[in-house]
């Protein structure tokens, strides 16, 4: 079999996901300081809205496409053939249920208007990511990474030019309909031009009903998680009102884009743990211990930064209507740590047959996070969503742990010990953010506080030169075999 290095996809997929975070962010921050507080809730409550029912359209298909594509080659255009075919089922309903839906709770008409336009987006990106999950289970990244990047230059021209022209509101949407409209197109093409896949609409029981054995788990993880991640903008705008969804969002668009770094390695982790806990027990240890010192060595001095620094951000990028989202923000940016470390805990569980349990966790999860919302919001509005965040993710990452012990024997001590010097070295680095954030522009502190954070941490041997070495060497050279 062909060997692929995991570094490579993960450099490919990281590389392109850096570019589309930094595009999206800026436009974002231009959305945000051109349509104010109010219309950005509306705005942002549509697309929150059908992203969380995009999951219904897939139903976990394209997670089990990609772990069984990696198993039977010879089987995917069949897979394709089928998982198109069902979608083109779930697709039509879905879209129907989130019009009746949005009808119902009786939203204005422009806030309709934007959801009947980004449900649109939504199933179109389902079949997208149909055909991105072939190449995710070939470990191959490369094409998916540069449609990325692409997709995104395409929202940032289109985007700008509505916003020039002083459109109205729904015409925002339109920049994701053609970005999501390309991207269809390029993986399709790709896929039959790279991997030489063809298939057809057909409707196949033997292998639906094998997938769909495979994709229920997936499905419900999906579910749960989609439902925990945007159910708080739902709750808040039907509770508080447009406002508080704009500025717990401008909140949250930090995080969320930060996960780029856990979501393209556990991309190109999962089929290697599969692998691995098949057919080399001590490797997967390895590989997982190295991940998650990786992780915590890069997430905390980031969630130490941005929480100190969360005033001086929001001033800077959104101005002083949105001030107020500078709190939530410290919470939130308290919570990514939790959110780092989850995502290769949740390759871990579904790639070594633990995805049933991964499934029950998740939908604990999601139970706890909309009853902490139900108590939390009513009183402390969007601060009360960002606790809710908090205290959710800690809850999975701490039930995700016990579990992942009974799949490898990790270390706990030398988490433990990762953990705490990473933590001495960026609360270090906190106090240094502390004394010099009214004296010097958090741009440069930035660069001050990261070169501390990485002194410190070398002092008290939390990092070391072999540890560099292997991050250089075995993560950019290293070969797993598929």
């Amino acid at each position: 079999m062909n060997e692929k290095s995991v570094t490579q996809n993960t450099t490919y997929l990281t590389l392109s996901y850096i570019g589309q975070k930094i595009l999206a962010f800026i436009y974002f921050v231009v959305v945000a300081r051109m349509i104010g507080v109010e219309d950005l809730g509306k705005y942002t409550f549509a697309l929150g809205f059908t992203t969380m029912f995009a999951v219904f359209v897939d139903l976990g298909l394209s997670q089990a496409l990609i772990r069984e594509s990696a198993k039977y080659r010879d089987k995917i255009s069949k897979y394709v053939s089928s998982i198109i075919t069902v979608k083109f089922i779930t697709a039509a309903m879905v879209y129907l249920i989130v019009i009746a839906l949005v009808n119902i709770m009786d939203y204005p008409a422009v806030t309709k208007q934007l959801v009947y336009l980004s449900g649109l987006i939504m199933a179109i990106d389902s079949f997208t990511l149909t055909f991105w999950g072939v190449f995710r289970g070939s470990r191959n990244l490369k094409y998916e990474s540069i449609s990325v990047v692409i997709n995104q230059v395409i929202i940032l021209a289109v985007g700008f030019t509505v916003l020039y022209l002083k459109l109205p509101l729904y015409f925002l949407m339109f920049p994701f309909l053609l970005g999501s409209l390309f991207s269809l197109c390029f993986s399709l093409v790709s896929i039959k031009r790279v991997l030489k896949i063809k298939f057809t609409i057909k409707w196949d029981k033997q292998v639906l009903k094998f997938l769909f054995g495979v994709s229920i788990p997936f499905a419900l993880i999906a579910i749960f998680s989609r439902i925990y991640g945007y159910i708080d903008t739902v709750m808040l705008s039907k509770i508080v009102g447009d406002a508080a969804v704009g500025l717990y969002n401008v909140a949250m668009k930090i995080p969320f884009a930060l996960q780029f770094i856990p979501a393209a390695l556990a991309a190109a982790i999962f089929p290697a743990f599969s692998y691995q806990f098949v057919h080399d027990q001590a490797q997967l240890k390895h590989t997982f211990d190295r991940v998650m010192k990786f992780l915590v060595i890069i997430v905390l001095p980031i969630s130490f930064g941005i929480a100190f620094l969360s005033r001086q951000i929001i001033l800077a990028f959104y101005g002083q209507e949105y001030i107020a989202s500078a709190m939530p923000l410290m919470i939130l940016m308290a919570g990514l740590f939790f959110v780092f470390v989850n995502f290769p805990l949740g390759s871990l569980l579904n790639g070594c047959n633990k995805h049933i349990t991964n499934t029950k966790l998740v939908g604990t999860t999601m139970v706890l996070n909309i009853i902490l919302n139900i108590f939390l919001i009513p009183k402390y509005s969007f601060v009360g969503a960002a606790s809710a965040f908090l205290i959710s993710h800690s809850f999975l990452f701490l039930m995700s742990m016990i579990v992942a012990a009974k799949i490898i024997p990790y270390k706990k001590r030398n988490l433990l010990k990762y953990f705490v010097k990473s933590f001495i070295a960026a609360a270090v680095m906190a106090v240094v953010i502390y004394a010099l954030r009214d004296m010097i522009h958090f741009v440069p502190l930035i660069f001050i506080s990261a070169i501390i954070y990485f002194i410190i941490l070398f002092l008290l041997r939390g990092i070391t030169w072999a540890d560099a070495k292997y991050f250089k060497e075995t993560l950019l050279k290293s070969k797993v075999k598929s």
